[in-house]
């Protein structure tokens, strides 16, 4: 760990042990048990688990740029588990004896709330010396490309994070945004280091220029200053992915989006289960009186069934309500629905301008094959149309189609005819794929409900 960050160490550890003794012998002394020689013991075994459970989250392995949220996230996480240890301690063995739930609770409440707040005045006052100039780490930077105006622009938009860039080093700067800041060529590192005080050097060359990295890395290396190596990912591969591992071997993943997180993902799929679950309860009346009404109008099936593509390519059955004297094949399907098309029927009419048809697809959302709110299923010969005429368009596979998503509450529902049609529905549900929240969700549902966007182009 580099010089800097063990003080950055020191202090965080210092303020945690110290919360934790301060509150201990505080609560002891409040509620006039005093701080004998069991309680020595008692406290011993606090801190004992604190350092247990903070090695185990690596809480103090820190960085100068480890920011506030990260070390909130930790710290809050770090509590729980404590928290958790203490009550099984003191529910099944007892321990600490001769405390009353009210002062044990007090102790398991009043610690996190106060080494909270303990941590932030002690950040607060990190940052303000790294922006006053102290506690930072010089960075030489070697390579005034895009990669390089990135790195200067992160570093001057968080000044409290700890990095004053000395300068650039670069082959070409006329090439570059950055000519003020250039001091010398790769070639004059080993001067520059010499005459520099220099903490790290960031490598934010080409990743095909790997002579000129491996003759940086040497430099750093002869003269001892540490390295950090600034791949080229987000050019070539956007800025969703994520690096992780084969064992020892790195591995990107391209397009890591935030559905890929397991805990996501399950509260998506909890909020679909239960949100489909109170549809379909609560709209039960209506849909017997739909049925009835289509039964009434024309002969034919209440449900129109066709095969849609959903995640990953697999095909599925999807429910809707039939609006139509006479469907378009369940799977081989080629017409769309046209304005003042002669086939829908009149009650299909008023459904599908308020999108009633779709109302059965929570029987989908239930079983897994769709979620509420994603890109919407497509026939597959439309499906087999945007592949070929619009790029990324599959990407939208990656997660389950929705009743509702991002392009229809937009207005970008209805026919694909047009190419604008056909990319700004899939630019939407790219958007969605790659910028996922639960507020989204939220927003979405909203929007399908009250937004005119959504039934415009409904025909």
């Amino acid at each position: 760990m580099i010089r800097s960050d063990r003080r950055l160490t020191l202090l965080y550890g210092a303020g945690d042990f110290l919360t934790l003794i301060g509150c201990f012998a505080g609560i002891n002394m409040f509620y006039g048990h005093g701080m004998s020689e069991q309680n020595y013991l008692y406290l011993i075994t606090l801190i004992l688990t604190w350092i247990f459970i903070t090695s185990k989250n690596k809480v103090y392995y820190l960085h100068l740029h480890n920011g506030l949220r990260y070390r909130f996230k930790n710290h809050l996480k770090t509590h729980f588990e404590m928290i958790a240890v203490l009550c099984l301690l003191y529910l099944v063995l007892g321990i600490p004896q001769g405390y009353t739930k009210t002062q044990f609770m007090t102790f398991l409440l009043g610690f996190p709330a106060i080494n909270m707040i303990v941590n932030y005045l002690l950040f607060s006052i990190v940052r303000s010396m790294r922006i006053d100039g102290r506690n930072v780490r010089k960075a030489l930077v070697v390579g005034a490309g895009r990669v390089g105006a990135h790195i200067e622009n992160y570093f001057h938009q968080n000044p409290d994070f700890g990095y004053r860039i000395i300068g650039f080093l670069d082959d070409n700067p006329e090439d570059s945004d950055l000519q003020y800041q250039i001091i010398g060529r790769i070639s004059d590192m080993d001067k520059v280091l010499k005459e520099k005080k220099v903490d790290e050097v960031i490598i934010a060359l080409p990743t095909h220029l790997d002579e000129k990295i491996q003759f940086v890395a040497d430099k750093a290396d002869y003269h001892g200053i540490r390295v950090r190596l600034v791949p080229d990912y987000f050019r070539l591969l956007g800025r969703n992915y994520k690096t992780t591992s084969f064992g020892d071997m790195p591995i990107i993943n391209i397009r890591e989006i935030s559905l890929d997180r397991f805990r996501f993902a399950t509260l998506k799929r909890v909020c679909d289960v239960i949100f489909s679950l109170m549809a379909l309860i609560m709209l039960a009346p209506l849909f017997l009186v739909l049925a009835i009404l289509i039964k009434w109008e024309s002969a034919g099936p209440v449900f129109y069934c066709p095969i849609r593509l959903g995640q990953g390519g697999r095909q599925f059955k999807l429910y809707k309500f039939r609006s139509m004297y006479q469907n378009d094949a369940a799977v081989a399907g080629k017409a769309s629905t046209t304005k003042d098309d002669p086939r829908v029927t009149k009650i299909g009419r008023v459904i599908r301008k308020y999108s009633l048809d779709e109302l059965p697809q929570f029987i989908n959302v239930l079983i897994g094959d769709m979620s509420v709110v994603g890109p919407r299923p497509h026939r597959i010969f439309l499906n087999e149309v945007m592949q070929r005429e619009v790029d990324n368009y599959m990407i939208r596979h990656y997660l389950k189609p929705g009743i509702t998503g991002w392009a229809q509450v937009n207005g970008w529902r209805g026919p694909t005819d047009t190419d604008e049609q056909k990319n700004n529905r899939t630019a939407h549900d790219l958007w969605y794929v790659e910028n996922w929240t639960p507020v989204l969700d939220i927003k979405i549902i909203f929007l399908t409900v009250f937004s005119e966007k959504t039934h415009k182009a409904a025909f």
